[in-house]
């Protein structure tokens, strides 16, 4: 008994030894966890590569006029009716509500200010406008605002706007804008961004004009800006570090502008027929843009762009010490330490485009790194929401989500 128990026992052991490699296939899958890594490494360094390569032989294309253009992130065809816009440049053609007051003579000096909403962008483009006539200097300027509404502006929402004329001494002209970016890549759900890429024509009959988007806010006399010198340049614009998204598109500038608040030397652009280029370039690339109409604007004018003083836009940096270690480098200007503080603890405007949510929205369970600026500036817009009359309608709107 005992010898079979042997002879039954010895096998036992083997076959416990040859069913027990655990430790193998634990080897083996970290080994092809590592082998995963490295190609994906390789796979990261390839793609590097050949950007940098393109990005090196990108240089600025002469466009031919064509209808449709290739979205590459969606795979599909797009078509603009774009010849509408470029063979119509007299503004009256899209110009449907003209101030009675408009072209009475005046000694004060007009600012051209346009601005671009649709119907949900109202009220804090009601706000910005109120900030500018606050503090306008009304025994020299009057503010003259051209506002380009989307084609499915409700009419009627105009009176919004108009009531501001209860208190203030100013010009407003609307634009109906017809639905020419159907199937363009919008941006928080409106294609208003594109608007401003039609000033150069629509206003050709002006000089100079501003551009603001609708959350921005203004807290000095706005002329100081209208008049500033261009010096051989397209548009100013206050400086924003260079997206890596930019260089898809083709844009290696020296300069890189934000588009939400711009000076724009219309003269100039129509003196060297630039004025369409925009929409050329936007209906042959608009597929390839990020940032949409900013990349588009860099793009066609980056051999003439010019930067506005740091006081309109520099805050969203937050503070100097932030402002030199993360950003400083970024924007490749020449540092003015005392500008610069000025810039950001007195602004003449600010531009929040970086607060999300907006500063209108209660922020109280929202906190991310423009948190303390966006705190600071949803007091002063409400400050000025407190000079129109649709403070309460404005407050239980966004306040009371």
């Amino acid at each position: 008994m005992e010898n079979n128990e042997n002879i039954i026992l010895v096998p036992r052991a083997k076959e416990t030894q040859n069913n027990s490699p655990p430790k193998k296939t634990i080897c083996s899958f970290e080994i092809n966890k590592f082998i995963i890594f490295i190609l994906i490494i390789i796979t990261s360094i390839q793609f590097l590569v050949i950007n940098i390569l393109l990005f090196q032989g990108n240089k600025p294309e002469t466009f031919e006029k064509t209808e449709t253009i290739e979205n590459i992130e969606n795979n599909i065809n797009i078509t603009l009716d774009l010849n509408y816009t470029i063979n119509n440049t007299n503004r009256r053609q899209f110009l449907f509500i003209e101030d009675n007051k408009t072209n009475i003579e005046t000694n004060k000096s007009q600012i051209h200010i346009v601005m671009a909403l649709d119907a949900r962008s109202i009220y804090p483009t009601l706000v910005s406008m109120a900030s500018a006539l606050e503090n306008n200097n009304i025994t020299e300027n009057i503010l003259v605002y051209h506002l380009l509404l989307s084609y499915d502006f409700n009419i009627s929402k105009i009176e919004i706007l108009e009531s501001l004329k209860e208190k203030y001494d100013f010009r407003t002209n609307y634009y109906k804008i017809p639905n020419i970016f159907k199937g363009m890549r919008r941006w928080r759900r409106t294609y208003t961004v594109y608007y401003k890429l039609l000033i150069p024509m629509i206003f050709s009959d002006f000089e100079r004009v501003i551009f603001l988007d609708s959350d921005t806010l203004i807290f000095k006399d706005i002329s100081e800006m209208y008049n500033l010198p261009f010096n051989d340049t397209y548009v100013l614009g206050y400086p924003f570090h260079t997206p890596w998204t930019a260089y898809r598109f083709g844009i290696r500038p020296k300069k890189y502008i934000n588009a939400g608040v711009l000076l724009i030397n219309i003269k100039k652009i129509r003196e060297d027929g630039k004025d369409s280029e925009l929409m050329e370039v936007t209906r042959k690339k608009g597929s390839k843009a990020f940032f949409l109409e900013q990349d588009t604007i860099n793009y066609v004018y980056h051999k003439k762009i010019g930067l506005l003083p740091l006081k309109y836009g520099i805050y969203l940096y937050g503070n100097i010490t932030q402002f030199k270690k993360k950003y400083a480098y970024k924007l490749r200007i020449k540092l003015n330490l005392k500008e610069l503080e000025n810039a950001i603890n007195d602004p003449s405007l600010v531009h929040l485009c970086c607060c999300n949510p907006k500063v209108w929205y209660n922020r109280t369970k929202h906190e991310n790194h423009f948190h303390h600026i966006c705190k600071r500036f949803q007091k002063e817009f409400y400050f000025y929401a407190n000079k129109t009359k649709y403070y309460d309608v404005i407050y239980n709107k966004y306040m009371k989500k």
